[in-house]
């Protein structure tokens, strides 16, 4: 689970970084519009907030979905959509950033994927997090604590 998780920061990471060397290694001219740059500052922005909103509502609205009374092996693939779902939302905004540096050679726009992949890292799954988003007893954080068990069916 973590691993899916952090590929997913890793890449908005590793792309914002190809970005940038492109952009200042080739002396890569922005677009010469300064209002369409602009917009697409704007339309940035809109995207950021709506990603970041999203996480959070999306994330909260599959989590109350999610059968308190389920074994653990039903609860996880449904909480591993949950955060899937949270993720994209919020890689959206850190990827989108990227490109619209590229387009503007705004720098200040590459620290929405960094504090992005700071999002991911604060929000990522442990084993507490998950008890707590999923309401776990104390055998199932047992069991979630037991690296040889299987906690999850596909």
């Amino acid at each position: 689970m973590n691993l899916i998780y952090f590929v997913q920061a890793g890449v908005m990471l590793i792309f914002a970084i190809v970005i940038f060397v492109l952009v200042y290694s080739v002396k890569f001219v922005p677009t010469a519009d300064k209002d369409l740059a602009e917009k697409f500052t704007y339309a940035l922005v809109a995207v950021v907030i709506a990603g970041f909103m999203g996480a959070h509502f999306f994330y909260h609205q599959l989590l109350s979905r999610i059968d308190k009374s389920l074994d653990l092996k039903k609860k996880m693939p449904r909480y591993l959509g949950a955060l899937l779902i949270r993720s994209a939302c919020l890689e959206l905004p850190g990827l989108l950033a990227s490109v619209v540096f590229f387009l503007t050679a705004n720098f200040y726009l590459l620290f929405i994927p960094v504090f992005t992949a700071i999002a991911f890292y604060v929000l990522r799954p442990t084993i507490s997090t998950i008890a707590e988003d999923l309401q776990l007893s104390e055998q199932e954080k047992s069991q979630l604590s037991n690296p040889q068990a299987i906690i999850a069916e596909r």
